[in-house]
C-alpha cells in the first residue's frame, strides 16, 4: 500500500500546469485546424428527394412561374442581348429540378471576377470557361460563413450591405430574370450592369495579385498587362483607369444556380441595402413555389460551394458581343499572365497559402489543375 501511495505521489508531481508557450501552441494547432477544415463545409442539409425534383422539374423554368415572357423593350431590341436571356431561360429550365436560380448583375467588378476565375482555374479546378467567380479569399468568410451569420451581424453593419465586412462576403441578387419589382431587374440593367462605384477597383485588384503572393515589386506592371489585355478582348475596365468597351455595354449577367437543398444555409430574401424581407423567409420556400418568384437576395458567396459544380453551376453572359465571344481565348491569355501565381508549384502553393490565410487543406494538390478545369462552354 505505502508503494502503491508513493507511485500515485510520483504521478501527481509528474503532472505539470501547461505553460503559457504549451497554451499558445495548443491555440495555434486549433486555428490551423479549424481554416483546414473551412472548406470542408461539415454537414449539408438532406438532399432533396426523387419526388420533390419531380415536382420541381414539372413547375419548369423559375423565372417563368406565373410570369409572362417579357424581356423588356432595351433588350429587344439587342439582338445579341436577346439570345443571351434565351440561353437563360434555358439553362432554367434544364436545372429546374435540383436548382434555385438567382441572378447578379455587374459592371465594374467584371475584371476581378475574371481574374478570381483564372486563378481558381489553375490552383482548384474551377470551370472558369463558364463562368466568372465572385469571391475568392477564404478569410472574411472564417467570420461569416453563412446566411444566419450574415443576417445575424446584419443590424451592426451601419453601411448595411455596402459595409465592407459585408461586401467581402455576399453579393445581391435578384430572383428572376424577367420580374420588374426589383431594384435593378435584369431585363432594364443588363446591358449597362449595375455596381456601386465608392470603391479603388484598382486598388483592390492590386491587394488581390499581393493576397495571391505576387511580388510586390511585379503587382503594379502586371496590373496594367491584365488592364491592356481586358482591352484588347473587349472588356471595360474604365473604372480601372482604362479603356470603355467600344460598344459602350459594360454589363454582365452571372447566372447563379444553387442546389435547393443548400438555399436556406447560403441565401436570404432581403429589400434594398440588405435589410432582412421576412414575409419571404425562408427564402428557399419561397423558390420552390409555382410563383410568380420575385424580389431581391443577398447571398453568401462562399467559394467553398461556388467553387463545387456538384453545389453551384453558374453561367455569364456579357452584354458586349465581342468581350462574350472571347471571354474564353482572355481567359486563356490571362492564365498566361499570371505566370506569377501560377508559373510553378511552388508559386501556386504560395498563392493557394494566400487564398486559404495560411493553411492548406489536406486535398489541395500543387500541380497545375486548369487542364481538369478546361471545358469548352455550349451554353453561352
Amino acid at each position: 500500500e505505502e508503494k502503491k501511495e508513493s507511485k500515485s505521489g510520483k504521478a501527481k508531481k509528474a503532472k505539470k500546469k501547461p505553460t503559457k508557450t504549451t497554451k499558445r501552441k495548443k491555440k495555434k494547432e486549433q486555428e490551423q485546424q479549424q481554416k483546414k477544415s473551412d472548406f470542408a463545409l461539415g454537414q449539408l442539409p438532406p438532399r432533396l428527394t426523387k419526388d420533390e425534383i419531380k415536382y420541381q422539374a414539372a413547375l419548369g423554368a423559375q423565372s417563368r412561374r406565373s410570369c409572362r415572357l417579357d424581356y423588356g423593350s432595351s433588350v429587344k431590341k439587342h439582338a445579341h442581348a436577346t439570345m443571351c436571356f434565351d440561353k437563360m431561360l434555358e439553362n432554367e429550365a434544364r436545372l429546374s429540378g435540383e436548382w434555385a436560380c438567382f441572378y447578379n448583375s455587374y459592371s465594374c467588378a467584371a475584371l476581378l471576377f475574371e481574374v478570381q476565375a483564372a486563378v481558381a482555374a489553375v490552383l482548384f479546378r474551377f470551370k472558369s470557361t463558364y463562368a466568372t467567380l465572385p469571391r475568392l479569399l477564404l478569410k472574411p468568410f472564417r467570420f461569416m460563413g453563412d446566411a444566419d451569420e450574415l443576417m445575424k451581424n446584419f443590424p451592426k453593419m451601419r453601411g448595411q450591405d455596402h459595409d465592407t465586412r459585408f461586401r467581402a462576403v455576399a453579393i445581391c441578387a435578384v430572383t428572376s430574370l424577367l420580374a420588374s419589382d426589383s431594384e435593378a431587374p435584369p431585363k432594364t440593367v443588363f446591358l449597362q450592369g449595375y455596381s456601386c462605384t465608392d470603391v479603388s477597383f484598382l486598388g483592390i485588384l492590386k491587394s488581390l495579385l499581393t493576397s495571391c503572393h505576387v511580388p510586390k515589386t511585379k503587382v503594379n506592371k502586371l496590373a496594367k498587362d491584365i488592364i491592356a489585355l481586358s482591352e484588347k478582348h473587349g472588356l471595360d475596365v474604365s473604372q480601372f483607369g482604362g479603356k470603355r468597351c467600344k460598344s459602350n455595354y459594360p454589363g454582365h449577367m452571372l447566372q447563379i444556380f444553387i442546389k435547393r437543398n443548400l438555399v436556406d444555409k447560403y441565401v436570404y430574401a432581403a429589400f434594398p441595402f440588405g435589410v432582412i424581407d421576412k414575409k419571404r423567409q425562408p427564402i428557399g420556400e419561397t423558390m420552390g413555389s409555382g410563383g410568380p418568384i420575385k424580389g431581391q437576395v443577398r447571398i453568401c458567396a462562399h467559394p467553398a460551394i461556388f467553387m463545387r459544380a456538384q453545389l453551384t453551376r453558374m453561367f455569364v453572359y456579357s452584354a458586349d458581343e465581342t468581350f462574350h465571344n472571347n471571354r474564353e481565348k482572355f481567359q486563356d491569355e490571362l492564365t498566361a499572365l499570371l505566370e506569377p501565381i501560377v508559373g510553378c508549384d511552388e508559386t501556386r502553393e504560395a498563392a493557394a497559402k494566400g487564398i486559404f490565410d495560411g493553411s492548406l487543406p489536406e486535398w489541395y494538390d500543387s500541380g497545375d489543375q486548369s487542364k481538369h478545369a478546361k471545358i469548352a462552354n455550349k451554353y453561352k
